[in-house]
């Protein structure tokens, strides 16, 4: 193995660049991986867009890229003490947590009390080098094992669908319940699978073009917002009760207060939307009413049962990955996939090139 690998290196705000740089060394319960697939995500693009400053990233240069898959090609010390192995095929996800403090001990570590301490927690493509690389160093607890059957393009994506099954579970999904899914992204339509496989009766999605109409070919009951008032729609179509369960993807203002007065009285809304700023809600209906507002971060201890959901629905799965890009046309996937072009949906890079 040569010493050297390319990877996309964010070097200053808005300044994306492919560089040769260092392959990674692998640490005390760590592995070294070959990225076979890196899936854009919408955070990527707003860290380059210098979003958060100071907070993703601490500092500059940095790798980004953190849904990814890839294969096990070094171990580090005691790793192979947990059972894995070179040539393990696994995907990753973004955190990883100190591992010692309160919320880490009780499985919440994605909410890490020592969150940013970059000497003892890590998160990968925000604080911490990522996976538009050659190469990847990183926690065994942020992998997991795929099945054969599932493509490195798909195995990419298990960090969203993952984090959507969080959502899901944070809201008290019960069996035979209406629930709105808020928003037709990748997330959202992640959503609609999963909440399908979890017993929701009616399943609507609002949205607008070639995602809602996934949306719809994936079994959900479609409102276009651009065309129809979403409120007005599920109220009609619920007697005036209102859903449930809300799983919030949109992240707008508009969208957030939908949430709010599409919900039944003791109901829940679920979000995973990270707006750029703070909105405004209706508290005053939200006591009154005794909804439950969850936040949900990431995906703790989801990855593993996302995978299993996953290779059940591997064909629907599959027709959202819609744009496949070598590392060196990164421009042009990024391009594609801020710009929603050409019908895009999940966009990949390969840094290692395509599979034969």
């Amino acid at each position: 193995m040569t010493k050297t690998m390319k990877a996309l290196q964010l070097v200053a705000a808005n300044d994306l660049q492919l560089k040769e740089v260092e392959i990674p060394k692998v640490g005390e319960n760590e592995v070294l991986c070959k990225v076979w697939s890196t899936s854009i995500c919408g955070t990527d693009q707003h860290i380059i867009d210098n979003y958060y400053p100071g907070y993703w990233p601490k500092s500059f240069p940095i790798i980004l890229g953190h849904e990814w898959s890839g294969e096990i090609v070094e171990l580090g010390k005691n790793s192979d003490k947990f059972g894995w192995n070179v040539g393990d095929r696994v995907a990753g996800i973004a955190n990883v947590g100190c591992g010692h403090c309160k919320n880490c001990l009780e499985g919440r570590w994605t909410i890490c009390l020592n969150y940013g301490k970059k000497d003892i927690h890590q998160m990968y493509g925000h604080i911490t080098n990522g996976a538009y690389a050659e190469y990847i160093s990183v926690s065994i607890k942020s992998i997991a094992k795929v099945p054969d059957d599932m493509s490195h393009n798909l195995a990419a994506c298990m960090d969203p669908i993952s984090i959507a099954l969080h959502m899901i579970e944070r809201s008290g999904l019960k069996i035979g319940e209406d629930v709105l899914i808020n928003g037709s992204g990748a997330q959202g339509l992640y959503s609609v699978i999963l909440a399908k496989a979890m017993g929701a009766n009616r399943i609507f999605i609002s949205g607008s073009g070639s995602r809602l109409m996934k949306g719809a070919e994936l079994g959900a009951i479609p409102i276009d917002y651009k065309k129809e008032n979403v409120v007005d729609y599920i109220m009609e179509a619920t007697d005036g009760l209102g859903v449930m369960r809300v799983f919030e993807c949109t992240g707008t203002e508009l969208g957030i207060n939908q949430a709010c007065h599409v919900v039944s009285r003791g109901g829940c809304i679920s979000t995973i939307s990270l707006p750029k700023d703070d909105v405004k809600i209706p508290i005053r209906q939200i006591v009154l009413d005794e909804i439950d507002l969850h936040g949900s971060r990431a995906n703790p201890n989801t990855l593993p049962r996302a995978i299993l959901v996953a290779d059940q629905h591997i064909e629907a799965l599959d027709s959202m990955i819609t744009h496949v890009f070598s590392i060196e046309d990164y421009q042009k996937a990024f391009s594609i996939f801020n710009g929603r072009l050409e019908d895009s949906l999940k966009v990949v890079i390969k840094p290692n090139g395509f599979e034969k």
